[in-house]
């Protein structure tokens, strides 16, 4: 038996609930959950606030051996948290290769574009995680760092040549070949390998690439079945049948409760029907992760979190750096005013610490704690603020907080705006390719990532204290 975890099943019972269910069904019981760091964190409470892979690529840029090693660190880190949850599989890293302008559902969760340092890099996690007691799982196979469109949305669509595939898969390729557990599909049509289907439904590409090519026999899980990418797809429990009989072991489905009996029901049929030729190997790799990753024999001692608390601070300041400072903007002299987007909107799947949702709070953390602060909006439309709009006679200096502009127009907007006042403006991005979009003549803090460490150094930047 196995569950995903979502930020709504972790509370502080979890741990005592999963024991409890292991003793009631007497079997093994298999947990897995996205604990990318970054972006993606399903639980903060008893975990570091990590930077994020793109932190860890950009020290890559300055000192790749150091990045190694750090990012084996946090592998490990990473792995006791969910141990401490007792939690036995990661669905992390992420092996993408990003690409010019970088896949809207990635941003920092990629270590970057350099195929060499994101096979380094996530080799070095991989190992981490591994010494640490959980099973690693690389994702999004074949590679979704230069899909046009967010699979959750839509779907995207790959036109690779022969080199650009081989780039994509060169991390995968090389985790295979040190052992990767497991890996995770992505729901993206690539006609270079399958011109038809989705790579969830195609069994060529799984049998003939991922099993014969890459050589990888390990277990292969699908991504979410109910994402945008594979609605088309048929009926959920259709998705279903498909994804199987292309070759996955386990597929993902965050169904509803009254969805359940339909699906269950074309499983069995499917099962019946002999539609499914390789369920016995299926089942076999089952039973091996299940003796890797059951809750039994993962749940840890007490941990002292000191040690990852101080390696997620000195990442951070080894990650945050000014790209540009043309008119010598920095220290920032006051009076400030600072904007922050309100993200709100996106709270459901990014879980934001405390500072995010209190102005007052994230004002200090940046060291600027007497700046008026004014809220963005990320939609089109609503991002205006009110008042004497943009120009500000009492202000010294514009300090934008610019989130994910690449996905959300409203940011856009805004950073227009403030662009065309005239008036001394620091933008602080946290995406890659956002740089891209400041103009020329403007200050620009690269903070790798929006977790508190980042925001932090970026505070320390602006006083110029970095």
């Amino acid at each position: 038996m196995g569950l995903v975890l979502f930020r709504s099943n972790v509370t502080p019972q979890l741990r005592k609930q999963l024991t409890w269910l292991r003793e009631r069904l007497g079997r093994p019981v298999v947990m897995a959950i996205d604990h990318e760091g970054g972006q993606v964190m399903r639980h903060l409470a008893g975990c570091a606030p990590w930077p994020g892979n793109y932190a860890l690529g950009r020290v890559a840029q300055r000192d790749r051996a150091q990045a190694e090693r750090w990012a084996e660190a946090v592998g490990w880190e990473l792995g006791q948290e969910l141990r401490a949850l007792g939690i036995g599989w990661n669905l992390a890293p992420v092996l993408d290769v990003l690409g010019d302008r970088p896949n809207p559902a990635l941003g920092g969760r990629a270590f970057g574009s350099d195929p060499e340092v994101v096979t380094r890099l996530g080799l070095a996690m991989v190992r981490g995680m591994q010494q640490a007691g959980v099973v690693p799982c690389g994702k999004h196979f074949p590679g979704l760092g230069c899909a046009p469109v967010d699979p959750h949305q839509a779907l995207p669509r790959l036109d690779l040549s022969p080199a650009q595939l081989a780039t994509h898969a060169q991390p995968f390729r090389a985790a295979i070949a040190a052992g990767l557990p497991t890996v995770m599909t992505t729901h993206v049509l690539v006609p270079a390998l399958d011109g038809e289907n989705v790579i969830t439904f195609s069994r060529q590409v799984l049998q003939t690439y991922l099993r014969d090519a890459l050589q990888f026999t390990g277990l292969c899980v699908s991504d979410d079945l109910q994402m945008g990418a594979v609605a088309a797809g048929g009926t959920l429990a259709e998705r279903l049948g498909k994804t199987l009989q292309a070759g996955h072991d386990v597929a993902l489905v965050g169904a509803k409760k009254e969805d359940w009996q339909a699906v269950l029901r074309h499983l069995s049929a499917v099962v019946e029907q002999g539609a499914l030729p390789e369920w016995d190997l299926a089942l076999h790799r089952i039973e091996h992760l299940m003796a890797q990753a059951d809750v039994a024999q993962v749940l840890p001692p007490t941990q002292d979190w000191q040690p990852a608390i101080l390696l997620a601070e000195r990442i951070a300041q080894a990650a945050v750096r000014v790209v540009r400072d043309p008119q010598g903007r920095l220290p920032v002299p006051g009076p400030v005013r600072l904007y922050l987007p309100d993200v709100t909107p996106v709270a459901d799947w990014v879980l934001w610490e405390p500072c995010w949702l209190d102005p007052a709070q994230m004002a200090a953390l940046l060291g600027i704690p007497t700046a008026a602060v004014v809220m963005t909006c990320l939609d089109a439309n609503r991002a205006m603020p009110t008042g004497d709009g943009w120009a500000n006679r009492t202000c010294t200096t514009h300090v934008l907080l610019l989130y994910d502009a690449l996905r959300w127009p409203g940011q856009r907007q805004v950073l227009g705006e403030l662009a065309q006042t005239g008036q001394p403006l620091v933008v602080v991005v946290g995406q890659p390719g956002e740089v891209d979009l400041i103009p020329a003549g403007v200050t620009v803090i690269d903070a790798a990532g929006w977790r508190s460490p980042l925001l932090r150094q970026v505070g320390r930047l602006l006083r110029g204290e970095g």
